[in-house]
Parts: structure tokens; sequence; C-alpha cells
């Protein structure tokens, strides 16, 4: 479905991007001490580390790979005329495919499903491009997206939030980024990283940037909501599994897929990954902590990791990691007063 793209394991960021003739529509992300969060972990002597992802140009981690497919698709056309991207998205992928599209000059329709904030549309709309909205959970946005690419003529141009390979590179550059921060000795090697999983894209870059450097030794903590717990179900069922759409109850959108890409459960096999669960209410709580800490307004499906620092889970503190790496994805779906709002209809 849409590009397809072969790039050999080993191959490195720095080389595909010096095959293109655009620079990369990402930025090298700042990585921070969190000293708030070390405080919490005095007693283990740990420290907490951010790569601060919320800081892109388009408010996630998202345009790291959107923006070398991207690249990518504009680069095989004779014309930006022929060019259409057409994005189904929880919010963030199509709000870094508008963004790409804008400085890339070319037309953009991105299908979101109706549970997506108001205010989220019209930040995609803010970036020039067309919003349709169609379903109510990802998975019929997503066909009805593709749908509409074969009614256009531009099925080469789909752009799936989550499931092609140069996507997966393109998020690999944080590993890239990370290793050599650790070279610079801007930081520690991680002893533990955390983040969070929707579709698991995000999972598949950071998997094939530890494998690029040889840190397959690092353990993974990855985080979901209860309600959006497709990656965790499969590894309690040790098989790729699929929720029914009534599982799919958790608010916090961006996460809630029914299941990772297949190229998602295939690489963790790769890695020692301790799944775990964080409820909405957790997630939201630690944005508002997080922000009131750090000056840094993430979203909800970001927040399920932070709660796990927050709530020092027993899963992270048998780890007795000395160098905790959290990846601060971001997210463009929310405001204080959203989360505020939010936190008065979980339950406790």
């Amino acid at each position: 479905m849409g590009l397809k793209t072969t790039i050999s394991p080993d191959s490195s960021f720095d080389k595909i991007i010096n095959t293109k003739t655009s620079p990369p529509l990402h930025i090298n992300s700042p990585m921070l001490e969190s000293l708030a969060l070390s405080k919490l972990f005095k007693e283990e002597n740990s420290k907490v580390w951010m790569k601060v992802d919320a800081l892109q140009p388009s408010g996630s981690f998202k345009i790291r790979g959107i923006g070398l497919l991207c690249n990518e698709l504009v680069k095989q056309k004779n014309s930006k005329d022929e060019v259409h991207f057409i994005c189904s998205s929880g919010g963030n992928a199509g709000k870094s495919v508008a963004y790409a599209g804008r400085k890339l000059n070319v037309k953009t329709t991105i299908v979101l499903p109706n549970t997506i904030p108001e205010a989220t549309i019209e930040k995609i709309k803010d970036e020039g491009a067309n919003v349709i909205v169609h379903g109510t959970i990802w998975d019929e946005a997503n066909t009805f997206a593709l749908e509409l690419a074969e009614k256009e003529g531009c099925s080469d141009c789909y752009i799936h939030p989550f499931d092609h390979p140069l996507l997966w590179e393109g998020h690999s550059t944080m590993i890239d980024e990370i290793y050599q921060d650790v070279q610079n000795g801007v930081c520690e090697k991680p002893d533990v990283i955390l983040f969070s999983v929707g579709g698991g894209g995000m999972m598949i870059g950071i998997l094939q940037g530890l494998e690029r450097y040889g840190w397959n030794d690092i353990p993974i903590i990855t985080v979901e909501t209860v309600g959006s717990h497709c990656f965790w179900k499969s590894c309690q069922e040790k098989q790729l599994t699929k929720l029914d759409v009534s599982e799919v109850t958790s608010v916090i959108k961006t996460l809630s897929t029914r299941s990772v890409c297949s190229e998602a459960w295939e690489i963790s096999k790769r890695f020692n990954i301790k799944p775990v669960l964080v409820t909405d209410r957790d997630a939201v709580e630690a944005c508002l902590k997080f922000v009131d800490h750090e000056r840094i307004l993430v979203e909800p499906s970001c927040g399920a990791t932070l709660a796990v620092l927050y709530k020092k889970l027993p899963t992270l503190l048998d780890i007795n990691a000395k160098n905790i790496l959290t990846i601060v994805c971001g997210g463009n779906g929310t405001s204080i007063s959203q989360l505020n709002d939010l936190l008065q209809t979980l339950p406790n």
C-alpha cells in the first residue's frame, strides 16, 4: 500500500538523507535531564532523561518519518501538481502530513474520526490541509482514506500514519541523536527506555535504531492506556491480536488503534520489552504535573508514559535503572483547559 521502498537493515538516516535533494523537515530535539522527575527517584540514585520531541515543528515525533516519506514522494514526481497527500490520522500524523504539505507546497487531505477535538481539526486546517471527518475510530477513517486515494488516482501518495518502512527509518533518527549525545557526553547510555505505543510506528523506529548501534540489551517499557491496549494484549496472548471495536474504550484517541502493525510485533520479539498499562486518568494527571514541572504541554498519549514515572510503577523500579530515558513524543490535541475538563469526566 502506497510507496514501496527497500531499506537495508543497517542503513542510517544520514546515508538516506544524503541521497535526497530536500532537507529533513524535523529538527534534532534536545536531550534534557528532568530535575523534577529525577527528584522522585532520589532514593534509587537515578536520573531521568527526556528526549523532547514535543518541540518538533509539527508538535510531535511523527514529522521524523512523515517528513522523510513526503520528501521522497515529491522527489519521485515530475511536478508537485501530481502530488496529493492523503492521510488518515488520530490527529498527530495528520498534523505532520499537513505541515509537510505546506512546507513542500503540495495538496493535502487528512481524514479524521469524529472523536477528534475541533481545536485539533483547526490546527490541521491552519496548515492548509483539507480535512474530512469520517467514522468513530481511526480504522474507519483509514478505510475511507484508502478509498478516497483510489478514487482520486493518488494511491501512491496515500500516507499511512504508522505502517511504512520510511516512516520507521525516519523515526529511528531519534536514536541516532541519542547515540551522538551519549558519545558527546551529554548523557549516559540509558539503562531503560520508556515510550507510548499506538500503532507501533515509533516503536519500530526506536528498535531499529537500537539495533543499528548494538543497543539491543537496553530494556524497554512500552505504555498504553486501558482501552487502547492492543500491544499489551498481543504480549499477553503471545501472538499479534486485534482488539474488538467494543474494547477500544480509551478517551485517548491518538493511542486508540485496534492492533499494532505486523512489523511492530515481529521486531518486538528481538527485545526485552515489558508492556504496562495505565488509566486514562493517570495519563491526564501526568500531563498536568509535567506542564507544571517542565513548562512543556503534551497530550495524554505522551502522558501515559510520564505516568509510569510519576507513579513509580514496580515494572520500572524492578529494573534498577540509574539512567532512565523517557520519550516525550508530544502531541497537538490538547490544552491545559481541555486536560482539566477531561479530568472531571474520568473515574478516580
